[in-house]
């Protein structure tokens, strides 16, 4: 009789022990699935790193867009006269020329326009540094309170006047 008893309180904690077992199951599968949501959600990232999300988003579209086919064109001048002939090859030496002025100009403007940053820069934090120095560059500063009115404890009294 106590052998029986035994195995029905066995059977009973096996059976509370394969029930809690199931909670758990079903509560780990729910936060496996959660977090696989959770990973695959692109609005997600799109709100933790918006600049990494535009980066990536930008060379996707420059990798995704086909690049425009540049046309050659060759000129054939037909040149009845040795001086037409020289007239041709004036115009093309003109057009190398501007070709070579753009493209100095093009190389220029970059660093004329960051001395102009760096110079625009220098002047605001020296300008900055003088407002600090005159005391101004937060505003007025408050004044302290103004003494105490009346009569001041006499030492020795317990603090009263």
């Amino acid at each position: 009789m106590a052998s029986v008893n035994a195995t029905k309180d066995e059977v009973d904690e096996i059976r509370r022990r394969m029930a809690q077992i199931r909670r758990e199951l079903h509560e780990d599968v729910q936060t496996v699935v959660a977090g696989a949501e959770a990973a695959t959600d692109w609005r997600r990232y799109v709100r933790l790193y918006p600049w990494t999300c535009l980066g990536a988003a930008v060379a996707i579209g420059f990798l995704v867009v086909p690049k425009k086919r540049r046309q050659v064109v060759e000129r054939v001048t037909v040149a009845p006269t040795a001086e037409a002939a020289t007239a041709a090859k004036e115009e093309v030496k003109t057009e190398r020329k501007a070709g070579l002025i753009g493209a100095a100009f093009g190389m220029l403007v970059p660093v004329v326009t960051r001395a102009l940053q760096s110079y625009a820069a220098q002047y605001v934090e020296n300008w900055i540094a003088q407002q600090a120095a005159a005391g101004m560059a937060f505003g007025p500063q408050p004044t302290p309170p103004p003494p105490p009115t009346g009569p001041r404890p006499r030492p020795g009294m317990g603090g009263r006047p």
